[in-house]
């Protein structure tokens, strides 16, 4: 296995992850890989920094390892996929999705990919952010931002969806479908042009203390 942290997963990692996350020491509590990437894709954007000591727990649960190799193994290939969510978000180009089939039982899915598990853990990462992101950022625009993802997560509500007509519903759940890997991107940019702003604000010290005027913004709902 490669020491290098920065070096993308091969086809066999991934195939050898996934097998590891399944094995009975998790218990089948720890997040299918598609999850994870939704989840780590919300963790990595959000207006704060998240350490992996927080983020780890979150997508493996509580697990009794085999071995310490095989701790050590699990641990090594998340942190580079984590490493490279962070460098294709960062690029800003499009982010390859990680997703499964849609369940072959359903003949109206067969041979379509299941995003609605992906945008579900990427709500997830949302709500695990300890700095709510409508609070950090403008609510309308992250409710936009959020919209295609609730969406193909089944968290709009219904009522709100009635007067939309299936055929309508079907073109726009695709479209959101194929907006979803530069939607990523966008959130990520959303997020680090906050970032860059508040970095260029001037800090308050004893010579520069601020307006004494200032008054605390009432907090704002969740989205979720």
């Amino acid at each position: 296995m490669t020491s290098n942290p920065n070096t993308p997963l091969s086809n066999a990692e991934i195939s050898h992850l996934e097998t590891l996350l399944a094995t009975p020491a998790f218990k089948k509590q720890a997040m299918g890989l598609d999850e994870i990437q939704g989840f780590l894709c919300a963790v990595i954007s959000g207006p704060e920094r998240v350490k992996s000591g927080q983020w780890l727990p979150a997508v493996l649960g509580n697990p009794e390892y085999e071995s310490r190799e095989q701790e050590d193994a699990v641990k090594e290939l998340l942190l580079r996929f984590h490493a490279e969510i962070v460098s294709d978000l960062a690029a800003g180009e499009s982010l390859g999705l990680v997703l499964n089939l849609a369940d072959p039982s359903n003949a109206a899915t067969e041979g379509e990919y299941d995003y609605s598990a992906w945008c579900q853990a990427y709500l997830d990462g949302v709500e695990f952010s300890s700095a709510p992101w409508v609070e950090v950022g403008d609510e309308t625009e992250i409710n936009e931002l959020l919209f295609s993802i609730s969406l193909l997560a089944g968290e709009i509500d219904p009522k709100a969806l009635k007067q939309i007509k299936p055929r309508e519903m079907a073109e726009l759940q695709k479209e959101c479908r194929e907006d979803l890997p530069m939607l990523a991107i966008d959130i990520h940019k959303y997020f680090q042009s906050l970032r860059d702003r508040a970095s260029d604000r001037p800090k308050v010290t004893a010579k520069n203390p601020g307006s004494t005027a200032a008054e605390a913004k009432p907090s704002k709902n969740k989205l979720h």
